[in-house]
Parts: C-alpha cells; sequence; structure tokens
C-alpha cells in the first residue's frame, strides 16, 4: 500500500548520527528520559529531560540530537521514513520538539535521543484513536448509465466528504460477471487525481487495453468484453480524511456496448432555448453520454456583448441532457453557446478528434483546445 498524508510533512534528511559536538550535554549521573507531554492548548510535544541545563549544546545540531519519526508499521525500526518537521526549544536541561503538524490519531511514533555515535534512546508512543463516526459514502459515480461502452475511458468517483489520500487503488476493483477480480484495469497513477475538495476522483481505464495493437492490449487484452456485465467495487475499508471507514461499501454493475469510436458533433445537439422574460433553462440534448465533468467546465454560454451568463449547471439523463438555468431573466436578443473542443464523450473521443493514446505518453490532455460556438435566439414571450 502506498502510504500519503496530507497532514504530514516530511522533514529533510539530516545526518544519521552526529560525532557528539554541539550537542546537548547530559547532566550526570542522572538519566535521560523522554516524554510525550501537552501544552496548556492542547497540542502535543515530545521532551528529553535530564540534559545539563547550562550547556544546551549548538541549536543547529538539535534535530539532529533528538528526532521523531512516524512508526506505519510496528515491527519496524521506525527510521525508514525521514523525521517529522517540527521546531525545538531548550529550556532548564529539558530539551522540547513540538511537530509541525498535529499528530495523528491511531499511528506510533518513534522519538529517539541520540548520545555520541552508536548510542541512542528511544521512546515509542501510540496516540489514541478517536471515536471516528463511519459517515462519509460514495455519493455518485460517473458515467452513471448502466451500459458503458468497451472503450471507456475513466470514472469519476465522488464522496460525501474529503478522503484520504494514498488508498485509492488498494480499496477500488473491477469484477466480471463471475465475480473474478479484473487484472490490472486502472492506470494507477503515483498521485491520484483528485479535485481541490478532495471528494471527487478520478480513475482512468489503463489506455494500454483500450488502444488497439498496444502490449499490454496484446499481452492481457481489453479490460471489457462486449455484452459481458462488470462491477465496479469500492471496499469500505477506505478511509476518510478524518482516518474513519467508509460507512458502507459501494457496487455499480453495468453491461458493456460494442466500442464508440466517433466524435461529438455540436451540430447535432439538440438545443431549446428558454422564453425572454423567463428564467427557464436553456437545454442541450446530445445523441449520447457525455463526460460529467467536462461538461461543468467546457460548455457556458455568452451573450451578444460577450458577457458570460451566470447560473447553475445542471447534468441529468445519464449525461444526454445539459442544461443552464439563469440567475436573472433572460433578456431577449442572440446568445452563443460556447464550447471547447476538449470536451469528450465516455471514451474519451473529443470534438475535434477520436480519442487516440501515445504509447510514450500514456494519457495527457490535450493542450491545442479551440473554442467553438453556436448561435441561438431568445426571442420575447409570446402573450
Amino acid at each position: 500500500m502506498k502510504i500519503a498524508s496530507a497532514r504530514f510533512v516530511l522533514a529533510g534528511l539530516l545526518p544519521a548520527l552526529l560525532c557528539g559536538c554541539g550537542q546537548p550535554v547530559r547532566d550526570e549521573p542522572g538519566p535521560v528520559r523522554i516524554g510525550l507531554v501537552s501544552s496548556p492548548d492542547g497540542a502535543r510535544y515530545f521532551e528529553v529531560s535530564g540534559l545539563d541545563a547550562g550547556h544546551p549544546g549548538d541549536k543547529a545540531s538539535w534535530g539532529g540530537t533528538f528526532r521523531v519519526y512516524t512508526v506505519f508499521d510496528k515491527r519496524s525500526a521506525g527510521e525508514e521514513l525521514p523525521a517529522i518537521a517540527g521546531s525545538y526549544v531548550f529550556q532548564d536541561g529539558v530539551l522540547r520538539f513540538r511537530p509541525r503538524f498535529p499528530l495523528e490519531p491511531g499511528l506510533a511514533y518513534s522519538a529517539r535521543f541520540y548520545y555520541s555515535p552508536g548510542r541512542v534512546k528511544e521512546a515509542r508512543f501510540e496516540i489514541p484513536g478517536e471515536d471516528l463516526v463511519r459517515g462519509t459514502s460514495v455519493t455518485e459515480v460517473y458515467p452513471s448509465a448502466d451500459v458503458l461502452p468497451e472503450n471507456l475511458l475513466k470514472f469519476y468517483i465522488h464522496f460525501s466528504s474529503p478522503m484520504s489520500v494514498g488508498q485509492a487503488y488498494d480499496n477500488t476493483r473491477l469484477l466480471n460477471s463471475k465475480g473474478e477480480t479484473v487484472r490490472y484495469p486502472f492506470l494507477e497513477l503515483d498521485e491520484e487525481l483528485w479535485d481541490p475538495s478532495g471528494r471527487r476522483l478520478t480513475i482512468f481505464i489503463d489506455p494500454g487495453r483500450i488502444k488497439q495493437g498496444v502490449l499490454p492490449n496484446k499481452v492481457v487484452g481489453p479490460v471489457f468484453k462486449v455484452g459481458e456485465r462488470y462491477t465496479l467495487e469500492i471496499s469500505d475499508e477506505w478511509q476518510d480524511a478524518a482516518g474513519a471507514r467508509l460507512g458502507a461499501p459501494f457496487r455499480k454493475s453495468f453491461k458493456v456496448s460494442a466500442a464508440d469510436h466517433r466524435s461529438p458533433d455540436p451540430a447535432a445537439w439538440k438545443l431549446a432555448a428558454p422564453a425572454g422574460g423567463s428564467r427557464e433553462p436553456l437545454s442541450l440534448t446530445f445523441a449520447a453520454p457525455l463526460d460529467h465533468a467536462l461538461l461543468h467546465r467546457l460548455l457556458w454560454v455568452e451573450n451578444e456583448a460577450g458577457e458570460r451568463v451566470e447560473g447553475e449547471v445542471r447534468v441529468e439523463a445519464g449525461e444526454r441532457r445539459w442544461s443552464l438555468l439563469p440567475d436573472t431573466r433572460w433578456s431577449p436578443g442572440r446568445y452563443r453557446l460556447m464550447i471547447q473542443s476538449i470536451l469528450e464523450d465516455l471514451a474519451g473521443n473529443g470534438i475535434d478528434k477520436p480519442f487516440e493514446v501515445d504509447v510514450f505518453e500514456q494519457v495527457r490532455e490535450r493542450v491545442d483546445s479551440k473554442t467553438l460556438s453556436r448561435e441561438f435566439t431568445v426571442s420575447p414571450r409570446q402573450r
């Protein structure tokens, strides 16, 4: 499992051991003690006591003398990752380390004081887990239709609360009609594709298994077979940003239809214009479903002056219908529906060209986008 967390910022690598020069001096014969204490504001910090109050040593060396590590595996030595970042204070024979970010409930920490080369005192502390409420759920998965093309490019998974990072591929799998796990269906990126809110994840089907003639397709075969049923399964072991597991697992079943290699054609979209003076929605109906997320940001409306018409965008009917409910009443006149050419269907076919994958570049959003337009008229309401 990949381990990542927005709560931990790892410090730079420090020397493994110091030569002893510049360290806080031990106050012999009293023992050195390592503890975990709380400040009046509720913050936790680590301290090592029993040092010589009159010899604090070189301040620059404190980070090498007293270090704290996150312990993800209790059987490990605890030094596999760099020490966590924080600040140091020396006072009255006590060297204190305050982590930059709050300690994570349910995790263990290794606090290490290095006497001299080859001599180290370690203390481990477990932060009690909170009584976490399992309230986060999967709210939607797009595409929402129950029939999807053989060359489907991606899924969007929406959650009710921000999620943890680094657990996506361990908690998402694809099952065939026999309940067997499909091997290697996803493009497992090192950096998961989350939106800024942490509530929407994009998971790509491995494009090497979509493109004909590419090695993964030849060796492993395509992910989907026409006519078969599949289930996208999301485990309730997945943790949200607070560390709580999902309230329940989620399953989306669908049937696979023939591959789609046709580009969307804006001229063929059915446009229903609203009446002037009303707040009726402008409505578009597509011949086939389009990409849910892209529909929200790559279509908009401008008036004759080039001003954007603000309002609420709705994507419905299995991503076959787009509508704009304006914030204010429509003024009679001419308008333009603005369309960016990188708008895609479920198979990644853009308006400008069908889906293509460069063998070496894998999936990369096309940056040579053009903006197209389609004019329509808002007529005065008939009395």
